[in-house]
This record gives C-alpha cells, structure tokens and sequence, in this order.
C-alpha cells in the first residue's frame, strides 16, 4: 500500500536526536487560562498538573526482536497479564504486516506471539478494542483497497484468531470505536464506507454473552442535533457519564480539518434514544487536527489526546480533557518527548498508572517508521482530586 498521500502535506523532517536526561517533570496550570506548556509551576501550587514523558523504548540487537508493523498497527492492554497486544500495521516498505506481538512494559520486551488459526488480513484504518466480557480483542473495519466490514477477535487465554462474520456489519474505514462498560458493547462513529465519506451514523455490536443479541449490530444513529460526519477523529467512552466523547477530524467532502468536541449520551434505559452535544470549550482547546490519538485515563476520570495532523505539520503535543469539569487542558511537559507524527497507537496502563505510546510516521520523506516506546507519566489520583476540589 502507498504511504498515504495527506502524509506529505509540508512535513518537517523528525529530529534524530536522543536524550538522556529522562526525569525532568513539569507542572502545567490545570486552569481554564491560555495554557502555559513551557512554565513549571510553583511545587506549592495545589491547581498543577504534572506530566513527563519516559522513553521506554527497547534496546534491541536485531529487527527481528521487534514488530515491522508500525504505522496504523492495532493496539489493546491486557490488564491480566499487563502486556500492551499489538497486531498488523505497516513497515518501512509501506506493507501490511499480519503478526501479532506483545509489548511487556516491566521488562521493557516485544515477544512474537504464535497465534492459533487463521489472520485477518492485512489493513489500514481500521480500529481495535479490548472486550473484557470474554477477555479478547477485537478487530473491526479497516481497507486494504476497498472499505471493509471485517470483524475478528483475538482469544487473549488460547491466543487464537477467530472470523466474526456478519452480513448486519456496517463497512467503515477511518472510524472510531469505543467500549461502552454499561452497555457491554463496541461503538463505532463515523469513517467512510464504499459510497459516502463524512459519515455521522452511530453503530453498536453487542458484546454481552448473557444478551439476546450477543454479537449483534445495532443502529443507534441520532440525527437530531448531530455534528458534521467525519473521518480520522479521536474518541473515548465516559463511564460517568454514560457518553461518547470525541474531538477534531476531517471532513473528506471539503477537505477541512475539525477543532470541535463532542458528546454522544446513550439512552439510560434499554430501547431508548440517546441525545447529541456540542460541549462549549471556550478558547482553550487543542488545535484542529486528525489522526490523534486519544485515551481514557480511567483512574482520573480523564480524556487525552496526543499528536495528530495539524494545520500543516504532524504534531506531538498532549491535551487533557477533564470529563468531570468538560474543560480542556494544554498538559504538554517540555524536554524529551515523541516527535511530532501520525498514525500511532496508545493505551492506558491501569498497573502503572500512565498512558502508553508506541510507532506511527513522522511524515518526514523516506523516514523509516516509528517504531519507539514512550510512557507519559500522569500525576497521583489524590492530587488531582484534591486540584478539583480546589476549582
């Protein structure tokens, strides 16, 4: 496959630099003023929130310790055995790769898992969620030319491959999902399909073993008071308060970026109908931008969003929505940090507390991909509680 045509829109090469100096923290003002991404704050200060990020990358001897499979690779945590489980993705050589590996954060390693069955076959776009009902990941939509309704599942106990055909399966590309924890359900938003772009159609796939419509679809599309349909946004299911939550995108139709967030309410009571939002971020927000990014801190009740497509270059900058106040937050720590790229991967690591980033494409030209590991260190539950309480 070609290395997407959007990837050369005026791309700063990526710095080859490494940094040795990995300890530096830095407070950032957890206010709704102009954010303040390169001034630490007094250590006294109870409203900071203290980010830094920790190049964990693996020291390696040999391609082959590694996956090859780096841009648009799919990523899921396994909170039982606490491995990051990384599928496909693209080499340097712009191919799709069909392997498997897992990433043990302790012990810094890849390993090369040898699955059982069949694969799903290489692709790009599409998206991955973990279903902790059966303990599995699962794999959804995606091209590899045309736009699919592929829909597999990796048994995390047996680690074997399974096809979850489906004719109700909706073809999309360039999507999001999110696992809905209430309605024990897989949610896709937007993307593309094989004859519209800019979609806006809400999609469910059930994922409760005990439920009548197990491995179900379910159209929960909303038009009243819905956003613009869009392709490459990031988004992330709030628990809380039983809603969707995404930022930014692009339109395909007029070939604009997005900088809008919004919400998605599900329906509290079975069969019920759930209700649009655009949330009011003021002026401080993340610049319009795709293919961020996007996790669900579940310890801080939090949103965060990492790099993307801006206006004219890949970006590398982190932002934090807190669910609980719908405000954003520049929460960017100076120092050593992931080049600015695209088409990257992170996970929440609930053992360690901190979000976990891997590979992706700096855009730069003839760059191979990216293939490092970084964890953003997040501060302590109980002090952010406490920076709350203090608003």
């Amino acid at each position: 496959m070609p290395r997407r045509s959007h990837s050369r829109i005026t791309r700063l090469r990526a710095p080859q630099i490494v940094f040795a100096c990995l300890g530096v923290a830095v407070a950032v003002l957890f206010s709704s003023g102009a954010p303040r991404a390169q001034e630490p704050a007094a250590a006294s200060d109870s409203n900071a929130v203290v980010a830094r990020w920790i190049d964990r990358t693996p020291v390696t001897k040999s391609a082959s310790e590694q996956p090859q499979g780096s841009e648009d690779a799919s990523l899921i945590y396994d909170p039982v055995r606490g491995h990051v489980i990384l599928y496909g993705g693209k080499d340097d050589a712009n191919l799709g790769m069909r392997e498997t590996w897992a990433f043990d954060p302790a012990e810094r390693k890849w390993a090369k898992l040898a699955t059982q069955g069949r694969t799903p076959p290489a692709s790009e776009d599409h998206t991955t969620i973990y279903d902790p009902n059966s303990h599995r990941m699962i794999l959804f939509g995606g091209e590899n030319g045309p736009t699919t309704n592929k829909l597999w599942s990796l048994d995390l106990k047996t680690i074997a491959w399974k096809e979850l055909a489906s004719p109700q399966a909706p073809r999309r590309e360039s999507h999001s999902t999110v696992y809905d924890s209430r309605g024990k359900r897989m949610v896709v938003f937007g993307g593309i399909d094989r004859t519209s772009a800019d979609l806006y159609e809400i999609w469910a796939f059930d994922l409760d073993p005990a439920s009548p419509t197990f491995e179900k679809w379910q159209d929960l599309t909303v038009t009243e008071g819905r956003p613009p349909g869009r392709i490459d946004h990031a988004a992330i299911y709030d628990p809380v308060k039983n809603r969707m939550v995404f930022h930014g995108g692009w339109t395909k139709i007029r070939r604009g970026l997005f900088g809008d967030t919004w919400a998605f309410y599900f329906a509290d009571a079975p069969g019920g109908r759930g209700r649009w939002e655009r949330i009011n971020t003021g002026t401080t927000a993340p610049s319009p931008r795709r293919h961020a990014v996007s996790v669900h801190d579940s310890d801080r009740n939090l949103f965060i969003l990492l790099g993307g497509q801006g206006q004219s270059t890949p970006l590398n900058d982190v932002w934090i929505f807190d669910l609980t106040r719908d405000v954003w937050m520049n929460a960017t720590p100076p120092g050593p940090a992931p080049v600015p790229r695209i088409d990257h991967q992170a996970v929440y690591d609930p053992r360690n507390h901190s979000v976990l980033l891997y590979g992706g494409d700096s855009g730069a030209d003839d760059a191979p991909k990216l293939r490092d590991v970084w964890e953003l260190a997040l501060p302590s539950v109980s002090r952010l509680s406490s920076s709350r309480g203090a608003q």
